[in-house]
């Protein structure tokens, strides 16, 4: 199994941190403080060493720090096997700047040196939810083991906003459509395609090397598309009543994820919220195996208030499953009692409300 990981991060005028400087090794690390103080924060600097706009998705002009209204800066110094390398992400708010081993490259470059799934304690209500919310969610691990993913869902949204411009303006001239319709049925086959396939290597693993968690079955509740020529067909035939309700009904993008809850033989959104969040981090763990056995390379997590709600049998279970990953993963919480069975396995770093660093594993520079 590869070893990707963390080995120094540098943050410059990001959020609530005007320059901080951390140094990890491959055990967890546990970042523990009240609310307030900044664990999210560093989470999201962490969430900017991959493609995309981080674990909040926040927009470049609200990670600035506001007190000096400087661009931000997130640097480190990474490795994967033996190999180090350098990564620089930065923006005065207006767009993202990625450089590796000082030369310029696209985000997407990001994924193929290291390899970051995230939880967010927002995920605890994903199946209650919008279909949009959690077809982000998907696609988010989709991309996880298709670089080109992404890519292609953001060609077919700007394709799909063409065609519902068209269809708000009343134009009915077939010509104007169908350019933009070969185009979307290219992509949309190929969205389809790669969820489908990706919710069923998925399910495999969430059957059959799922220990302590929900056992959950996933699945897309439209039917799949046969071909790039019945996808085109069936725009085409939809234009009519599209043109009525000035937007596109087929396709991806109405397209929802549900899980099946087996223990309760219910839908995960009828499930209780303490189920669901346990299914979630169930679809998480097999997400990050799904990952190493498929890349063959550990991915990095970032894991915020995930222990919340949980009982001490779940708490337990939950770090067993994430030590067994062998993978550098950063965990928060408010206390550091509930990280206190971990011990040795893990280092420990204590945000305080004035947004100082103490622990005797990591060095700081020039806090807040």
């Amino acid at each position: 199994m590869s070893s990707v990981g963390i080995e120094k991060l540098k943050i410059s005028n990001f959020r609530s941190y005007k320059s901080l400087e951390l140094f990890f090794d491959s055990v967890p690390t546990v970042i523990y403080g009240k609310n307030g103080v900044g664990k999210t924060n560093l989470l999201e600097a962490i969430s900017l060493l991959y493609p995309g706009k981080g674990i909040r998705r926040s927009s470049f002009f609200e990670m600035v720090n506001i007190s000096n209204n400087l661009p931000w800066k997130v640097e480190a110094l990474c490795r994967r096997k033996n190999n180090l390398f350098e990564i620089e992400t930065y923006s005065d708010g207006k767009g993202r700047h990625v450089r590796v081993d000082g030369k310029k490259v696209p985000q997407n470059n990001l994924s193929s040196g290291l390899k970051i799934i995230w939880f967010l304690p927002q995920l605890d209500r994903i199946w209650m939810e919008t279909s949009k919310d959690r077809r982000k969610f998907l696609d988010r691990m989709v991309f996880s083991l298709d670089i080109s993913h992404a890519k292609r869902c953001a060609q077919y949204e700007k394709l799909l906003r063409d065609r519902n411009r068209l269809l708000k303006n009343r134009i009915e001239d077939s010509s104007w459509y169908l350019a933009i319709e070969k185009e979307m049925a290219i992509l949309g086959f190929k969205i389809d395609n790669c969820r489908r396939k990706f919710v069923e290597q998925l399910n495999i693993v969430l059957k059959e090397k799922n220990i302590y968690f929900p056992l959950i079955k996933l699945s897309l509740k439209d039917h799949p598309v046969e071909s790039e020529e019945v996808f085109l067909q069936n725009l085409i035939k939809k234009r009519g009543q599209d043109l009525i309700s000035g937007r596109t009904n087929f396709g991806p993008h109405t397209d929802d994820l549900q899980g099946f809850y087996f223990e309760k033989e219910i839908d995960t959104k009828y499930c209780s919220t303490g189920e669901q969040k346990l299914s979630i981090i169930s679809i998480i763990l097999s997400n990050a195996k799904l990952i190493q056995e498929q890349n063959n390379v550990s991915p990095i997590l970032l894991l915020d208030e995930i222990t919340a709600h949980l009982d001490e049998v779940r708490k337990e279970n939950l770090f067993s499953e994430l030590l067994s990953l062998e993978s550098q993963f950063f965990i928060s919480g408010t206390e550091v009692g509930i990280f206190n069975s971990l011990g040795s396995k893990a280092k420990f770093l204590d945000i305080n409300e004035k947004k100082s660093l103490s622990s005797s594993f990591f060095r700081k520079k020039d806090n807040l």
